[in-house]
């Protein structure tokens, strides 16, 4: 290969990889909907706590380098935390009836300990498998130890109605034998 190819090829290269990815945003400012493409991807909002996921709306800035959530549900909106309620959650219910977990499951309430405070020094605890942060009315696995004595409380979302089927995805024969924080055995086989 000549010089002059490779200087071309270089160019070329380092042109495409400056180039604006698909899903990125082109202003400098403004609201967005949120694809694994954005730098904000999997980073903690500094408003709410709650990891940002893909389809969230957030506003975001560039020069900056800051993003916050949009979404009514998650408090940085303006709006306090919310629960499904509705349609939606006759929808989950129907869904989680038609392919049980086999397992028990446990949705998460807007006090539990998992969610998410702005303002504590500690980060929240995240899904043992996506590593996305637990939201209010979001339905968990609870790591078995958990059953007959605490000892970490660690859990995996199963909410198939969301798209959070992690512990099918984690898990698949919806067994855990270890603990995976404390490394004990799981409560239920001793």
């Amino acid at each position: 290969m000549r010089l002059n190819d490779m200087q071309e090829e270089f160019a070329l290269g380092l042109a495409a990889g400056l180039a604006p990815r698909r899903g990125a945003p082109a202003e400098r400012r403004g609201t967005a909907v949120t694809v694994p493409a954005h730098w904000w991807f999997h980073l903690v909002c500094r408003t709410c706590g709650h990891t940002f996921r893909r389809g969230d709306r957030v506003r975001y800035d560039l020069t900056a380098r800051t993003a916050e959530h949009l979404e009514p549900g998650l408090g940085c909106a303006g709006g306090p935390a919310s629960e499904e309620s509705g349609e939606a959650a006759e929808f989950t219910d129907g869904l989680l009836a038609g392919w049980p977990a086999n397992v028990p499951v446990v949705r998460l309430a807007a006090d539990d300990w998992r969610i998410p405070r702005p303002g504590l020094r500690t980060a929240a605890p995240k899904c043992r498998y996506c590593a996305h942060t637990f939201r209010p009315g979001e339905q968990v696995v609870v790591c078995p130890c958990q059953v007959a004595r605490p000892v970490c409380g660690a859990a995996v979302h199963r909410d198939p109605a969301r798209g959070l089927s992690c512990w099918e995805r984690w898990r698949p024969d919806g067994r855990v034998e270890i603990c995976p924080v404390a490394k004990a055995r799981a409560a239920e086989n001793d």
